[in-house]
């Protein structure tokens, strides 16, 4: 991604704002949405594929068993590799192996029978589910079954007798102890002893079934001793569970073995989840976003009605302010916007880079209509580009950074360039800023130029301005603000039109800074002047 945008201009144009809103359910849609891919000029094709994909997908949008299967399967990724090199699996890793196989089989059917999309394509593992559940029962568990091994059936029913073998002695004798003393003894077969009871103890003492297991100041607590046979028997116990150890190890082997044999199809369904939780993660985002699919076109051009920068909508709506949508439409070269401060230019070119990257992204946008080609990468030139480390005033910084962009001015990019050549003098500043607009004007590029010097951008440019204050009743406006003291700023603000107006006639100045600073308050006499010197008078 670095080399199609850098993380500067990402942060700018607050492309987080999309891409945190993108949240895969699985561990397989995570990685994808990290491996997102860059569509560039050339690949429309599989872009639009990209689309049609979504497009598919929005009829399991909420899908209870592809949601379920989503949040419930776990990365097997490295059981399986583990399995491929040849080493033994445990019993968890194959429980996992398991569940993974139930989850995949339960949407299966849902996309292994799609005619169109490889990608998505489940394949059956029921192969894998029959080898792990030999008994059938299809719970999200996992046994080492006797089924597995006719040995390890016969060391466990040799065991299970010792141990109820064990268990009837114990009750006998316990059963005896009760009756040859009248008393209880414990569910373990112990007796609990107050030091008071004198007598009992030293009958006990001399019991030859019994020893002191241990006491306290008050008790004294006498267990059964293992007669020769519970020793035996307890020995036996302990060769079988070796033997049952070694067994189980020999099973875990051959489904290890077996495993591996299906690596394949796992590693094909690690990438048909992954690609179908990331799509259905995108689509999540766009509804929440009111986004849609844009118009893919092969020519380097742009077109969006009512588009909206994501993250300023946010701001404003926490502020109970709405949006105002923006359209613009660039299809030549360079485009030159010009307008006063709060007119929305800048955000308007935030809007253009979001836009676009997310196309590039394969991301619906948030816009009413959007038709873009692809660029082959985008560069963004705004607000402070000073640099400390390198001890470059903010203009130097600006000029460093839009002589590198300009470097790749004839690859299809896409350069979004605001209040050129703001940090100098207006002079210099004018003349910087029309050089470098006549520079773009015939450059195999889209480049938009945001500035106040009305005169900057020649014949070839596309002109337009911010509409701002030119519809608004001026008097009405200034009855208002005297109604609403201290609250200035924000009626402007609610009052602008941002709209973007073509201003191919530069006969007359846009007058809203003047306009803003009359409303505001400014002294008359300061205002008066202002206008004379804009006439020329």
């Amino acid at each position: 991604m670095e080399s199609f945008i850098d993380k500067k201009s990402q942060d700018k144009i607050s492309i987080d704002a999309l891409l945190d809103k993108i949240n895969p359910l699985s561990p397989y849609g995570k990685v994808k949405k990290k491996e997102m891919p860059v569509y560039r000029p050339g690949q429309e094709d599989l872009l639009k594929k990209e689309y049609n994909l979504m497009a598919y997908l929005d009829n399991y949008y909420l899908d209870r068993d592809v949601i379920s299967m989503l949040n419930h399967v776990k990365d097997i990724s490295e059981s399986v590799s583990r399995a491929e090199s040849g080493e033994v699996l445990t019993a968890v890793e194959l429980f996992e192996i398991k569940n993974f196989a139930l989850q995949t089989m339960r949407v299966y059917k849902t996309f292994r029978d799609n005619k169109f999309y490889d990608e998505i394509r489940i394949e059956g593992l029921m192969d894998v589910i029959e080898l792990l559940d030999p008994a059938g029962e299809r719970i999200n568990t996992f046994y080492i079954y006797e089924e597995y091994s006719e040995k390890l059936k016969l060391i466990r029913t040799e065991k299970n007798q010792a141990s109820l073998l064990i268990k009837r002695i114990k009750k006998e004798i316990k059963d005896r102890m009760q009756e040859d003393y009248d008393i209880r003894m414990s569910l373990k077969g112990d007796i609990y002893l107050n030091k008071s009871e004198e007598n009992l103890i030293r009958m006990l003492d001399e019991d030859k079934r019994l020893y002191c297991s241990d006491q306290t100041v008050s008790q004294i607590v006498y267990s059964i001793k293992n007669t020769d046979e519970l020793d035996r028997l307890d020995s036996r116990i302990n060769e079988l569970r070796a033997q049952e150890e070694d067994e189980e190890y020999e099973v875990l082997k051959y489904l290890s073995k077996e495993v591996c044999k299906c690596n394949k199809r796992f590693k094909k369904n690690f990438e048909a989840i992954g690609k179908i939780d990331l799509v259905l993660a995108k689509l999540r985002q766009a509804k929440t976003t009111d986004s849609i699919p844009p118009t893919i076109i092969k020519e380097h051009r742009i077109e969006i009605i009512n588009g909206r920068h994501l993250k300023t909508e946010e701001v404003l709506s926490k502020k109970n302010k709405s949006y105002t949508p923006v359209s613009i439409k660039l299809d030549r070269p360079a485009t030159s916007i010009t307008g006063a401060n709060m007119g929305g230019k800048t955000v308007t070119l935030k809007m253009i880079g979001q836009i676009a990257y997310a196309v590039a992204l394969g991301l619906y946008v948030p816009a009413e209509v959007c038709a873009i080609g692809l660029s082959g990468k985008i560069f963004i030139s705004i607000g402070d580009e000073q640099s400390v480390e390198k001890g470059l005033s903010t203009f130097g910084a600006e000029i460093q950074n839009l002589a590198k962009a300009f470097r790749n001015v004839n690859d299809r990019c896409l350069i979004l360039i605001d209040e050129l050549a703001g940090g100098t003098n207006p002079v210099e500043g004018y003349a910087i800023t029309k050089s470098i607009i006549d520079y773009l004007s015939d450059k195999n590029s889209i480049s938009v130029v945001t500035t106040h010097f009305d005169k900057a951008a020649g014949k070839e440019v596309r002109k337009l301005q911010v509409a701002g204050l030119k519809k608004i009743d001026l008097k009405k406006l200034e009855q208002e603000l005297l109604d609403n003291p201290g609250k200035g700023m924000d009626i402007i603000a609610d009052n602008m039109d941002y709209d973007l107006i073509p201003a191919e006639d530069y006969d007359e100045v846009p007058k809203d800074a003047i306009n803003i600073a009359e409303l505001m308050g400014m002294q008359k006499e300061i205002v008066d002047q202002a206008k004379k010197y804009i006439e020329g008078k």
